[in-house]
């Protein structure tokens, strides 16, 4: 009998001892589902809010510190409001050849079997309600499902059927994101998107560091040039291989970067000592895929890699298009993790 108390007694222990929790709180707009590993990282997710990631705390320095601008804040505010929207079936504006483009995306739209469908800057996903599938924790992860499907509302602006599920898994310190989207057995047609990420990071890192020291590493070797926002089809050499100061990057005008010879990776790090891993795989990659689309203000006191899968004008021009016949299936893994640095560790640069 006496071996057995240790089992009773860890039967018995509370839900806060337990490593990994999910933990669901709020109801309609105000609805949070927290993701936490008690040794490293709590995510929190915004279901009714386009199911996006609204949240990152990871422990640095012994103390949780939250890495996402604005976080779960959803009061009225100019300007970028932040946090990592999901942006999908499109990235960036749609303008056809006979509507001039505009920075506030009005006339945003494409043309497909000879009609215009509207749509908005970064797809709609975003801005609506998402499905709760599944919140749960066991010894080895925490996890949540949310999913989306198309309404006839979606169907004014995207004539396809389809579904889309969000994972996201809190497990061994990191924060994995999946993107599975399948295409109707129903659809009479092709299905196309693009795919992306608005994850905008608070600058600096640390708090009382100097944003502008914050560095950006990422083994890019080109970008898409542009004309104002819009794709030209020309590329430039770009290298981030070296790390670059963020006051090195241009001020709300977005880097498009492509040519990744392997794994798409950015590491974001502070002097202070904290870095961030973010890395991104997609089950096929479209043609002429933009990969990390830098974006932010340091000085405002955010940045944004946006990893994407996409293109701007994609819709329109055919570039960075995901193609997915009837049944079909697609998927987009997501990594990010964190590190402090000078414990042992210089880099954070992925091994693989």
């Amino acid at each position: 009998m006496r071996t057995a108390l240790p089992i009773l007694a860890l039967l018995a222990l509370p839900a806060a001892a337990q490593r990994y929790q999910a933990v669901t709180s709020g109801a309609g707009a105000e609805q949070r589902i927290q993701l936490t590993d008690g040794n490293a990282l709590r995510a929190t997710i915004s279901p009714a809010r386009g199911a996006e990631l609204c949240g990152v705390e990871v422990l640095f320095a012994g103390s949780w510190r939250e890495i996402l601008y604005r976080a779960c804040d959803y009061a009225p505010v100019e300007g970028w409001t932040g946090r990592a929207p999901w942006l999908w079936p499109a990235t960036g504006r749609n303008f056809p050849k006979n509507v001039p483009p505009a920075e506030d995306a009005a006339g945003s739209s494409y043309d497909y079997r000879g009609k215009r469908y509207p749509m908005p800057i970064h797809g709609f996903a975003k801005d609506m309600p998402w499905t709760v599938e599944s919140a749960a924790a066991d010894a080895s992860g925490a996890r949540a499902v949310l999913s989306l499907a198309d309404t006839p509302r979606t169907r004014e602006m995207y004539p396809f059927g389809w579904r889309v599920e969000l994972h996201y898994t809190v497990a061994a310190g990191e924060l994995s994101m999946e993107m599975r989207v399948r295409a109707s057995e129903q659809n009479t047609d092709e299905m196309f998107f693009s795919a992306g990420n608005h994850i905008t990071f608070r600058a600096p890192l640390v708090e009382g560091s100097d944003p502008l020291r914050n560095t950006l590493q990422s083994p890019s070797t080109f970008e898409y040039v542009k004309d104002g926002f819009m794709p030209t089809g020309a590329k430039r050499a770009r290298s981030l291989a070296v790390a670059v100061p963020l006051r090195d990057l241009p001020v709300r005008q977005a880097v498009t970067l492509g040519g990744y010879a392997k794994a798409a990776w950015m590491v974001l790090s502070d002097p202070a000592g904290l870095a961030v891993l973010l890395e991104h795989t997609p089950s096929a990659l479209p043609k002429e895929a933009c990969l990390f689309n830098m974006w932010g203000d340091a000085r405002a006191g955010y940045f944004s890699p946006e990893p994407w899968t996409g293109l701007q004008n994609s819709l329109v021009s055919g570039d960075g298009l995901v193609r997915l016949k009837p049944g079909a299936a697609w998927t987009w893994r997501l990594r990010l993790s964190h590190l402090e640095l000078g414990r042992g560790r210089r880099t954070a640069v992925p091994a693989r």
